[in-house]
């Protein structure tokens, strides 16, 4: 009875513990896209530099969405306990987004660069 209850508040713990970082993954995530495209709109002007030093910031916010994502899979990979909810996969779908369109907005840039 003892471990079950304790079984029980460690669910808990770390169920609000995946919501927190599904929240960081999302926050993250869409910082990095708005980021990626505010560079092509500073790329399209002709503002190269603006558009590196958004594209950098983007970078960091998605690597800040990936630790947080990596965490989560190391302690599902331990653990094998981690309630899948819609949040999850919603953060996850964000994250994913993210990384496609800082990738383009590269790639974008890159055009606006050599035309």
């Amino acid at each position: 009875m003892r471990d079950e209850n304790k079984c029980r508040w460690m669910e808990g713990e770390m169920f609000m513990d995946a919501i927190a970082k599904s929240m960081e993954i999302i926050a993250n995530s869409g910082e990095g896209k708005s980021l990626a495209m505010k560079a092509i709109k500073q790329a399209r002007v002709g503002k190269y530099e603006e558009a590196e030093a958004d594209l950098k910031h983007a970078d960091e916010a998605i690597i800040k969405a990936h630790q947080a994502h990596s965490e989560l899979l190391f302690y599902d990979a331990e653990h094998q306990d981690l309630k899948i909810n819609m949040l999850l996969v919603h953060a996850a779908d964000h994250l994913t987004a993210a990384g496609i369109i800082k990738e383009l907005a590269e790639e974008i840039i890159y055009l606006y660069k050599t035309r």
